[in-house]
């Protein structure tokens, strides 16, 4: 109550002329109530009541209804009013109906701060960087350099009934979306995500777009979003939040709301000066143009009649010649779909790529609903069909989430018409193949022991032991392998390995670049080519720090130029051969060696037939992840810690690589072949984000994947299979 009161009496100073000229009795109350809601020193009381995470749309509700009830003034009146364009009219008894209102406020301020919180997420910069949100606007003082810490808050009341990201009642954020602009002396000069958050922008000097988010799990606020540094170079200016969604944790959209997020010292003047903030949306029905209409029954007619004889692809009686979706069936023609909804774009609602929701838009929850598909997680049907929005596939995959997220934002290439919906479904591949390592070679994937008399003949395994029937690519013994998937042999689709135990992606006589070769010498080419190395870059290292030893973990450049060395070949980019224009190339993030240890310990838990540690310490198998001892000054706590993180940013390299060449920002792939990966980010499932247990290693050299391990391989490099 004390933030209403403070709110009430800002207000009141405000209209302090009109006050000097009447009576407390006689003051416009209903421009004083719009001031209360309107003005952005009492917004920012309202905001903060909400960071406090006690207001509830039943609230507001109630309240703007007693406010209604007691000035006899409609919603639109009381926006009018804010506009100052209210027209007075003389009510009796407004002391009375004034303590009503303030009374009605009182009674339910308990139930609003005991309430399900149902308030709209706000985005704020917060002063200290603490996630505290200001009682006010902001005011900085610097220059000519302002740096504003931005958050977004919904709440902090974890989801008790249903699911968070489906039907959660919590206020968790699974997605969210928003712009700032930056108006007087003032030029953003540059944008800091934070590291925690997976976040798409648009940057110039005056706006600040962003898109980010988790629809797996969703967040609770505050949300540390990042850094926005301003260039000061005149005393007036202010930094605004114009236009913002955030899909909520019952995987609805919900409005951000439009605010000031700093303006400089003094600012009361400024604060004075800014616009109502908007109350509401009518929404707008939907309507088809009558023109549109006019067309459509020209058209039928001239079809009906025998009039016009053209292909009908879709068999929908609309020829293909004026079609807005030739492959999928629209009779009707609708077009409200494009970015965000309405007006239309010239592309049937039934084909839209994009879509993929199919609930007529293209926006933030299309972009969250793909996150929670690549996950395997469908709170509603995901319409594969639409999935594809870049290359040249008509595919669901990283690299159409990446574009679709970009141009919601406003950057990127934008959405291609290449989603299956929009096109005759095309063939699958003809010939697929794997370059690799010795976790595609299925190596050691039966062994069970590694002690004792018998352990001694199930050490043959991996003293040798390709065992390439167990493969996750194609292995025959696992039913579910990569090529099981597609059919088998029984598919008419051809499979073959070029991987070798031991290979890197970097160096050595079967480092990827070799491999392809390899590839590009087969006949007939594959038009698939997935690619799975990584694992013995990290364990052929002696340590994660360069200042330690003279072979450590590959840098970023080192990583990047051996992985566009095999792409630049397989693309034909200054390369005499490429795979076909229509082919894919899917590469396989880099697998988990960081949890190898913690398997290995678990394996040989009770079990008098294996030890892991034993084994690994005699054969030097893996000794960055695995040797619980010194090696070259670190310990084996500080190298797992190092393949923590430096893991995750081998998989976020090839993810960006293979975007780019996709799209060929790089300038590296002017054929288009499409290249892919299945990583998207650490909490979407991958072979990347495989975690390897007890189960999913063999009990031989406790290192290379189990039989059942290389199932789960299997699985998850087909989840994101771009063909």
């Amino acid at each position: 109550m004390a933030t209403l009161a403070t709110g009430l009496s800002v207000a009141l100073r405000m209209r302090l002329p009109s006050l000097l000229a009447h009576s407390l009795i006689r003051f416009r109350l209903t421009e004083i109530s719009a001031a209360l809601f309107c003005q952005h020193n009492v917004a920012f009381a309202y905001a903060e009541l909400m960071h406090a995470r006690t207001s509830t749309d039943a609230f507001y509700c109630a309240f703007r209804r007693a406010f209604s009830r007691a000035f006899s003034a409609s919603p639109a009146r009381l926006a009018r009013a804010a506009g100052g364009n209210a027209q007075h009219v003389a009510r009796p008894r407004t002391t009375g109906r004034l303590l009503h209102v303030l009374l009605v406020a009182l009674f339910l301020a308990p139930v609003w701060a005991t309430a399900v919180h149902a308030a709209p997420p706000m985005l704020y910069h917060s002063a200290n960087d603490d996630g505290v949100a200001a009682p006010g606007i902001p005011q900085e003082l610097g220059m000519p350099m302002v740096t504003l810490f931005l958050y977004l808050d919904a709440g902090a009341a974890s989801t008790g009934t249903g699911t968070t990201c489906v039907d959660g009642d919590g206020d968790e954020l699974c997605g969210w979306e928003w712009a700032l602009l930056v108006n007087g002396g003032a030029d953003i000069q540059g944008f800091v995500p934070d590291p925690a958050q997976d976040i798409v922008s648009r940057t110039s000097a005056t706006e600040l777009a962003g898109i980010g988010g988790n629809a797996v799990a969703g967040q609770l606020g505050p949300i540390r979003l990042g850094e926005v540094d301003l260039n000061i170079t005149a005393p007036v200016w202010s930094v605004s939040m114009q236009t913002g969604t955030a899909v909520t944790a019952a995987f609805t959209l919900t409005n951000i709301p439009s605010t000031e997020i700093a303006v400089p010292e003094p600012g009361f003047a400024a604060a004075l000066g800014s616009g109502c903030m908007i109350l509401g949306l009518l929404a707008r029905p939907r309507r088809r143009s009558a023109s549109r209409t006019f067309l459509l029954v020209i058209l039928l007619l001239l079809v009906a009649s025998g009039a016009a004889v053209a292909q009908d692809a879709d068999a929908d009686g609309v020829p293909d010649g004026v079609d807005n979706c030739v492959h999928s069936a629209n009779p009707l023609q609708e077009d409200f779909a494009g970015l965000y909804g309405p007006p239309g774009d010239g592309i049937g609602d039934a084909c839209q790529c994009g879509d993929v929701n199919s609930d007529g838009a293209v926006d933030l929850l299309d972009a969250a609903t793909y996150e929670r598909g690549l996950a395997g997680l469908l709170p509603i049907d995901l319409d594969e069909d639409k999935c594809s929005v870049i290359g040249n596939r008509l595919d669901c995959d990283p690299n159409d989430r990446q574009t679709l997220r970009e141009t919601i934002v406003g950057s990127g290439a934008g959405i291609q018409p290449v989603c299956q919906a929009a096109n005759a479904v095309p063939p699958g591949p003809s010939r697929i193949v794997a370059a690799g390592d010795s976790i595609t070679q299925g190596f050691s994937a039966d062994c069970t022991c590694n002690a004792g008399f018998f352990g001694l003949i199930c050490l043959l395994c991996p003293a040798g032991g390709d065992q390439p029937q167990h493969s996750w690519f194609d292995g025959s013994s696992l039913g579910n392998s990569f090529y099981d998937l597609y059919g088998g042999p029984g598919s008419g689709i051809t499979s073959s390995r070029v991987s070798v135990s031991g290979a890197e992606m970097t160096s050595g006589g079967n480092q990827f670049s070799i491999q392809v070769d390899n590839i590009l010498a087969l006949s007939p080419v594959p038009d698939l080519v997935v690619v799975e190395l990584g694992g013995n870059d990290v364990c052929n290292r002696g340590c994660v720090d360069a200042a330690s030893c003279g072979n450590p973990l590959y840098d970023d450049a080192t990583w990047t130029t051996a992985i566009e060395t095999g792409l630049d070949k397989l693309v034909g980019f200054g390369h005499p051969t490429s795979i076909p224009i229509s082919g894919t190339v899917y590469l396989l993030g880099v697998p988990r060696v960081q949890d190898l240890y913690a398997a290995g310990v678990a394996k040989q838990t009770g079990n008098g037939s294996i030890n892991c540690d034993s084994f690994r310490d005699s054969f030097d198998v893996c000794e960055i992840a695995t040797l619980n001892a010194p090696m070259s000054g670190e310990d084996l706590p500080t190298r797992l810690a190092a393949l923590e993180t430096r893991i995750p940013r081998y998989n976020e390299i090839i993810r960006d690589l293979a975007l780019a060449y996709t799209t060929n920002s790089n300038g590296r792939n002017p054929n288009g072949i499409e290249v892919v990966t299945d990583y998207v980010n650490e909490s979407i499932a991958s072979v990347g984000t495989t975690p390897f247990g007890e189960n999913e290693i063999n009990g031989g050299d406790c290192f290379h994947p189990s039989v059942g391990g290389q199932s789960t391989l299997a699985a998850g490099a087909w989840l994101s299979n771009p063909r």
